[in-house]
């Protein structure tokens, strides 16, 4: 089983339909390196050290795809990304591979 939990007590920020959380990582920006990224994306975000899950639109979004604060290391995909505009608002998420 996988879990990805933002730091215990602490709020996932939210930024338009993209939840993102700082990490004990520290990387460059690899070769899948992108600002292209699909609905159910999962990045790395190396300027905040942070994990990004995208499931709609962002600020920087002309249409329907998120467009990330910059670069981010694709690094997973959630199957079912819309339940996780219930989560907006929410104390923390966790999320598991079934």
């Amino acid at each position: 089983m996988i879990r990805i939990l933002p730091r215990a007590g602490a709020r996932p920020n939210e930024w338009g339909d993209e939840f993102y959380f700082a990490i004990p990582v520290s990387m460059e920006p690899d070769e899948t390196a992108t600002t292209k990224v699909k609905v159910g994306d999962i990045g790395y975000w190396p300027p905040g050290n942070a994990l990004a899950i995208f499931f709609g639109p962002t600020p920087l979004s002309v249409g329907p795809e998120p467009i990330p604060a910059s670069e981010v290391n694709l690094v997973g995909k959630i199957t079912e990304p819309a339940l996780l505009r219930r989560a907006k608002g929410a104390a923390g998420i966790r999320i598991e591979k079934a």
